[in-house]
């Protein structure tokens, strides 16, 4: 049962898919369209949602990294769906969860909020739902729970400059099993091998998916013997292997990194965005949660041509603390709110949603008696007031 007062808990913090319809008439009437989906799952642990509305899994085939997966599918994991949409709900009829990193965690920063695994820079910020398994089910953990050499998997969005996660989860004890993609470079085909986030990845025993190219990116499962992989499966990025059949149309939902305005690009959930030609709605910034809708590039599965491209979320940063609890005071005009004895305020910049069903809110739909999760940052201040960068309306 969820608590009546406010508990607060010191952290630095932590860093959605809509579906193939199907041919179906909608409860609406209308004849949903069929659509592909890639996207960060939301809602609650009972309730997951994509796009704002909630997953029926019944019977639904569950992959992860193409092996049958049966967990939970929890929010911040990175999905790619097809179903239907209903209306109200998504009816699937497959979902993989995809995996970005795998391995030990080596530097732990917890002012700015970031993780290095595997040679790769990891951003946390307030979005960032974090796990650990314990028994059969799932516990949240704080940023503060994670230690330098823990086990960790990462969900998120992967650019040449790091991994925005969304999803992280703590494996007890030690695993040599990892994951990991980059750009290889240092290709010798001669002696199956490449480097990859300076790591020497030796491919002689393992599946190859595309064909082996110099600069290519790549996407790699193995175990770890020191700074060297001995990689199991190895999927190069070329043309043909990215699961979508070219220009089919497909939905993204996620955060951003890497926007590039002069080139007119940012990364998203393992694609590289070219948005010069989409309609922009709102302010792109690394970070912000976007919706892209359009097609992947016929010859380049890395690349993806939006017709539109909708902020969904404001930036996100890292917070140093949370708390929940129910609304006692709230002034809409002032943007201010309270929670007990722990006054709050928020700006643009805050992110405010619903869990469910998942969807941004304005202030003024959070009212006294609400219980809400606030994510801030303590050393931002105003009268006495702790600056709020996340507010989620919590269903009860």
């Amino acid at each position: 049962m969820a608590k009546e007062t406010p508990s607060l808990r010191l952290v630095w913090l932590a860093l959605g898919l809509a579906l193939l319809a199907s041919c179906q008439m909608s409860p609406s009437g209308s004849a949903p369209q069929a659509v592909q989906v890639a996207g960060v799952v939301g809602g609650t642990e009972t309730i997951p949602t994509l796009l704002g509305k909630p997953l029926d899994l019944q019977g639904v085939p569950l992959i992860k990294e193409g092996e049958a997966y049966g967990g939970p599918v929890l929010p911040g994991m990175v999905v790619v769906a097809q179903g239907t949409d209903q209306g109200n709900v998504l009816r699937l009829q497959s979902l993989e969860v995809r995996v970005e990193l795998k391995g030990p965690i080596a530097a732990l920063d917890g002012n700015a909020g970031t993780l290095t695994v595997l040679g790769q820079q990891v951003i946390t910020d307030a979005n960032t739902r974090i796990y650990e398994k314990v028994g059969g089910s799932y516990r949240n953990l704080l940023p503060s729970d994670l230690a330098v050499g823990d086990w960790v998997e990462v969900q998120g969005t992967a650019t040449e400059s790091g991994v925005l996660a969304t999803y992280i989860e703590r494996h007890p004890g030690q695993d040599s099993q990892v994951e990991l993609e980059g750009r290889a470079t240092n290709l010798d085909q001669a002696a199956k091998r490449f480097t990859l986030n300076g790591y020497t990845v030796d491919y002689a025993q393992a599946k190859v998916v595309g064909s082996p190219t110099e600069g290519v990116w790549v996407e790699v499962k193995g175990t770890l013997s020191g700074t060297t992989v001995l990689a199991t499966k190895v999927a190069f990025k070329t043309s043909g292997n990215n699961g979508y059949g070219a220009s089919r149309r497909v939905e993204l939902e996620g955060p951003i990194l890497g926007l590039d305005e002069a080139a007119k690009t940012f990364g998203l959930l393992g694609y590289t965005v070219d948005y010069s030609a989409a309609r922009v709605t709102g302010t792109l910034a690394d970070r912000v949660y976007v919706e892209a809708k359009g097609q992947v590039d016929a010859n380049d599965p890395t690349l993806f041509h939006p017709q539109l491209v909708k902020v969904k979320y404001p930036r996100s940063y890292p917070a140093k603390a949370e708390a929940e609890g129910t609304v006692s005071a709230i002034d809409h005009g002032q943007g201010t709110f309270a929670l007990g004895s722990l006054g709050f305020y928020v700006d643009p910049n805050t992110i405010l949603k619903r869990d469910d069903p998942d969807r941004p809110i304005a202030f003024t739909d959070i009212q006294v008696g609400d219980y809400v999760e606030v994510k801030f940052d303590p050393s931002r201040t105003e009268e006495g007031r702790y600056y709020a960068v996340k507010v989620e309306l919590e269903r009860r």
